[in-house]
């Protein structure tokens, strides 16, 4: 209990450092100048095997003064022969903000995350670093950064809790194709500084088709690794996901 409460102080710490204070003021007052999207996506496929999956996410981003604050959640649920197999949450804010140029940033982030069916009751991650982005433009976008954080995690099983030093470091590339449809790739690594064997990777790959001015069509394929799981589980786990986006 002490290690959670202590994450939580360091990333409400994180996140108090990394907006101005006049930031901070207007979070609460003025909801304009939001950039947000919303998306939904349902599969089903029946015969030999019935299986479903549902997902959800919602992403708010706001720009001012040379700095960026991002709000995320994501929630997941998938079922095979009318049996759960997948529940999985998933929140972050993330505040960054430039230095010494426009190409040169830092940033600080507070994840969150719950995974059932992976023996992960919750994971608390307060992490700070800097990136450089390589290209900014309409058509290209890539960057690399590397963040430092403290890792607590608490499992659903009888595993002892653990708290850990993990790097963070992060690629990320789109690109403009076929008018205004974006297609995009992340990945980030987070090896276990502490336990130099044990490490995570999440990589998404996403291709966007709008719709309208408001909607889009995305699919997007997720792959998530983990060196060490916990309990009689697969180390890697995918996902396809066909979703309608709402940006507003």
């Amino acid at each position: 209990m002490k290690n959670v409460v202590s994450i939580m102080i360091l990333g409400l710490l994180i996140l108090g450092i990394a907006v101005p204070a006049n930031a901070q003021r207007e979070f609460y007052i003025d909801v304009t100048g939001w950039d947000s999207e919303a998306s939904l996506g349902y599969n089903r496929a029946t015969g030999n095997t019935q299986s479903s999956q549902l997902a959800g996410a919602i992403e708010a981003t706001r720009k001012k003064d040379g700095g960026e604050l991002t709000v995320k959640a994501s929630t997941l649920y998938s079922s095979q022969n009318k049996k759960m197999d997948g529940q999985k949450h998933s929140a972050s804010v993330r505040s960054g903000f430039n230095f010494w140029d426009a190409h040169w940033y830092g940033f600080m982030k507070f994840e969150a995350e719950h995974d059932r069916f992976a023996n992960i009751d919750y994971r608390l991650l307060p992490s700070a670093g800097a990136g450089y982005w390589f290209l900014d433009t309409e058509n290209w976008k890539s960057l690399f950064e590397v963040g430092l954080g403290l890792e607590h995690t608490e499992y659903s099983n009888n595993a002892k809790e653990a708290t850990d030093v993990i790097l963070i470091p992060r690629v990320f590339v789109e690109k403009s194709i076929f008018a205004n449809s974006t297609l995009s790739q992340e990945i980030i690594l987070y090896p276990n500084l502490e336990q130099g064997d044990q490490y995570r990777m999440r990589a998404e790959t996403k291709f966007t088709n709008p719709l309208s001015e408001e909607m889009s069509l995305r699919c997007s394929f997720i792959d998530e690794y983990n060196s060490d799981p916990s309990g009689d589980i697969k180390k890697n786990d995918t996902r396809m996901i066909m979703s309608l986006v709402y940006s507003f």
